[in-house]
């Protein structure tokens, strides 16, 4: 009997085993899978990731019930080109947060009040002064195209700027914004090769790279499962 059960747990093992080497041979044939995500997942789960601002503030902005003002910035060298940048990351931006449960002041709200004072703001300050918010989020992008440079029928987003966050505080009756969080942005995609004209329009591409860039900053600022692409 003893035996019987030895063998029938080394049976098991082999077929497990056997199954997790299948699966990996799988996952390194099939494109664009990563093998080490897998095998993570297979054998752990799909674990949850913390986002930057919450390890460096230790602030969960969803589950402290915390008010989120985002505001976008670009230099007028990009607002030629591209005059509606500003207010398409922004409302991208604010859906990808709201859909985590974080409260976000409503796009349009943000965007009258800018018309309101010529599309320009001083300071953190006067946001902070004007909007009733616990937290400022500024997106500052310094650099945006998603055409290949010297290819007018390739296309490949690329984008730099910068990812801060402020916490509205009052002292002696005034609001003041203090910094609490800031990281730089880099974005390139796709990475390897650019994209045809004829397989994509740039209209659609230009929308694809777009929320691609609410993806990646709004995780700054949201948990995630690591097995979730972008």
């Amino acid at each position: 009997m003893r035996n019987a059960i030895q063998i029938h747990h080394a049976r098991f093992f082999n077929q497990q085993f056997f199954a997790v080497v299948l699966l990996m041979l799988v996952c390194l044939s099939a494109s664009g899978c990563s093998l080490y995500v897998m095998a993570g997942k297979m054998f752990f789960g799909d674990p949850l990731i913390t986002c930057e601002f919450t390890s460096r503030t230790k602030v969960d902005l969803a589950d402290e019930k915390k008010k989120v003002l985002v505001i976008c910035s670009t230099p007028e060298s990009i607002r030629s080109d591209y005059p509606s940048l500003n207010y398409d990351l922004l409302e991208q931006i604010t859906y990808r947060l709201k859909r985590q449960d974080i409260e976000v002041m409503d796009t349009g709200e943000v965007a009258t009040w800018l018309d309101d004072n010529g599309g320009v703001w001083n300071d953190v300050d006067e946001l902070a002064e004007n909007f009733d918010t616990d937290y400022i989020i500024h997106v500052d992008i310094d650099d945006f195209d998603y055409r290949e440079p010297n290819s007018p029928n390739l296309l490949r987003g690329k984008a730099f700027g910068n990812v801060s966050a402020y916490e509205v505080m009052e002292a002696d009756g005034m609001k003041r914004a203090l910094e609490v969080f800031s990281s730089e942005y880099t974005s390139e995609y796709p990475s390897h090769l650019p994209v045809s004209v004829e397989q994509e329009s740039p209209k659609v591409f230009r929308k694809k790279y777009l929320d691609r860039i609410a993806d990646q900053i709004g995780r700054f600022f949201y948990n995630y499962h690591a097995g979730e692409e972008i």
